[in-house]
């Protein structure tokens, strides 16, 4: 036997020919009566409420629970969903797509599924996401079970579909589908009760005609007092603008563009300063309006760094009907008026293998790997089964410190196999 202690400050691995057992993993829990009392002592949070790699954030608010997803890539099963009741504290309880029912998805980095965007209509869950054409999943419960893909037709008027669309409601409750492909297509259509689009294209091509916000990606809208508001991202490296009308029409006289979303950043010590794809703003009861977006850390003044598009939360400031993302800071921010639910901030989790399927919180960087681990080999092991190179199960890490330990049994066949934490 050996047992390995290590401070991980990356991606959480495991990986070998062997069978792994997790033997401690130190949350930090305190007891929920302090743990209660303590949350409600504090009222701030810092950005990213949600550190690590969570590219193209969409945001649900279903009465009192919020859902989060966004472009999970390569990583599969694909598409996990994650869990809110006060915007801050966060945790992962489905995920939408299993390799066994995504044959067609590309299964490289940078491939798999992008988008998710995540949202309720006609007495559902529904998650559109993009992968070799726009397609859909529904449930009864955010936690799952989701049906197999369905792919959303198209047609010539529409156009291609593209990638990074989102869902917008009007005031009566009809859904929309914000659809964006390439640089210069921008639209939306209506959704039917069989999640099809229907009804008749609003064209909004000229949007970007002169590539006014590069490649005005991941749109999505709100409405507040008659105006429609359209929000659309520059490019994965920044920029957030926002356009209104108080129709919803493809007429261009008819739309006023307000420039930057975002306040100018004032804070010289802010670490994540190119703030953009948003989720559609929305407001809570107590009047106050929010969102969330993604931003790259800035390492050694360079945003573009290679440390993933993590998650913020936003104020959104009106000034009568002019819309106001709060600048990022590196200071604290007044945290909703939420209750604590106790998830804790700490997300990484804990896992003694004594289920027959591997928790939501793992997952995989290929597809076949899906097929490489059992749970039920040996009771409280997590057995993992490499071919001719090696087999692993992986954590996302949204956490910069903690400590992991696990209990390996691992039989050598040479000198270069390895196993363990990475």
């Amino acid at each position: 036997m050996k047992n390995s202690i290590h401070t991980i400050t990356t991606a959480f691995f495991l990986f070998a020919t062997l069978q792994l057992q997790a033997q401690k993993q130190h949350s930090h829990k305190k007891n929920p009566d302090d743990s209660s009392r303590f949350y409600n002592e504090v009222s701030t949070y810092v950005n990213p409420v949600l550190p690590g790699d969570h590219p193209d954030p969409t945001l649900l608010k279903a009465g009192d629970d919020f859902y989060h997803c966004g472009s999970s890539f390569h990583f599969t099963p694909y598409l996990p969903i994650y869990h809110s009741r006060d915007l801050v504290h966060w945790e992962v309880i489905s995920r939408v797509v299993p390799p066994a029912k995504a044959n067609w998805v590309p299964d490289k980095p940078s491939g798999g599924i992008w988008q998710g965007a995540i949202t309720y209509f006609y007495g559902s869950y529904w998650i559109y996401f993009s992968a070799s054409g726009q397609w859909f999943c529904k449930a009864s419960s955010p936690a799952g079970p989701w049906s197999a893909p369905v792919q959303v037709k198209t047609n010539p008027v529409t156009g291609a579909l593209g990638y990074d669309n989102s869902i917008f409601f009007d005031d009566d409750g009809k859904p929309y589908m914000v659809i964006k492909n390439g640089q210069k297509v921008n639209r939306i259509q209506a959704l039917g009760r069989d999640g099809q689009l229907t009804d008749t294209v609003i064209n909004l091509d000229w949007i970007n005609a002169n590539l006014q916000y590069s490649w005005a990606e991941g749109p999505v809208m709100c409405k507040r007092n008659g105006y429609y508001y359209y929000f659309p991202a520059g490019d994965v490296s920044g920029g957030q603008y926002v356009l209104r009308a108080t129709a919803l029409t493809s007429d261009s006289t008819k739309w006023e563009r307000l420039g930057n979303f975002f306040k100018p950043i004032t804070d010289a010590h802010a670490r994540f300063r190119s703030p953009n794809h948003i989720a559609a703003p929305f407001q809570l009861a107590d009047g106050s309006w929010w969102t969330v977006g993604q931003s790259y850390e800035r390492v050694d003044g360079n945003d573009w760094s290679g440390q993933g598009r993590q998650t913020s939360l936003y104020p959104v400031i009106w000034e009568g009907d002019r819309p106001w993302g709060l600048a990022p800071a590196s200071t604290p921010i007044n945290k909703p008026n939420l209750p604590n639910t106790g998830i804790l901030w700490r997300s990484v989790r804990s896992d003694y293998f004594n289920d027959e399927n591997s928790g939501a919180w793992w997952h995989f960087l290929s597809k076949k790997m899906d097929g490489r681990y059992s749970l039920t080999t040996r009771k409280g092991w997590l057995q993992l089964s490499p071919d001719t190179n090696r087999a692993h199960i992986v954590q996302k890490e949204t956490d910069h410190y903690y400590s992991a330990v696990t209990k390996i049994e691992f039989d050598a066949i040479d000198m270069l196999s390895r196993a363990g934490i990475l």
